[in-house]
């Protein structure tokens, strides 16, 4: 039963993944490696919509509440930073947080941060983290990217910041 529902979330998590173009940046879970000691490694991939675009030193992706992770297990693509903090980093404005995910203390967080410019329409994977949780649950991500917009009565754009939060399927953190 737990197999059958894992396949469902990623086959629906795949097919809305490669449904067209992104609106808004995306993480998603591309596939759950289970290892021969008993954990399971999450592999994740980043779509960014066109017109969105990452910028080093603002931009980033927070996968929250990563449940029972394997201590140095984090992985990150060429041009990315990993972070694993009790309090995962939100998209803020003038301070305030704009997104509410739901962040569990004690619980591991998973961010990744640009250190290059990643363009809009781009999708980037190699991400992953190990867990030793056997089971997951629905999850949360949030993303703080730069988009173009057009100024108005001109044609030239302007840079502004947009928060983002999704779901995802994550180690479960409940007892077993």
């Amino acid at each position: 039963m737990l197999r059958i529902h894992r396949t469902a979330l990623l086959l629906a998590c795949g097919l809305a993944f490669a449904a067209g173009p992104a609106q808004a940046l995306q993480v998603v879970v591309t596939h759950m490696d289970k290892n021969a000691d008993g954990s399971t490694t999450y592999q994740f991939a980043v779509k960014t919509a066109e017109g969105e675009s990452l910028t080093p030193g603002s931009d980033f992706v927070t996968v929250y509440n990563f449940g029972a992770m394997v201590e140095g297990s984090a992985k990150s693509p060429e041009g990315w930073s990993f972070a694993s903090k009790e309090f995962g980093e939100t998209p803020t404005w003038n301070g305030y947080p704009v997104v509410a995910p739901v962040d569990i203390p004690g619980l591991s967080n998973l961010t990744w941060s640009v250190s290059r410019p990643v363009a809009g329409g781009s999708e980037i994977d190699g991400f992953s983290a190990t867990t030793r949780s056997s089971k997951t649950m629905d999850g949360e991500y949030t993303a703080q990217v730069t988009r173009e917009q057009p100024a108005a009565g001109d044609a030239s754009a302007k840079q502004t910041k947009q928060a983002i939060i999704g779901h995802l399927p994550t180690p479960s953190y409940l007892a077993h």
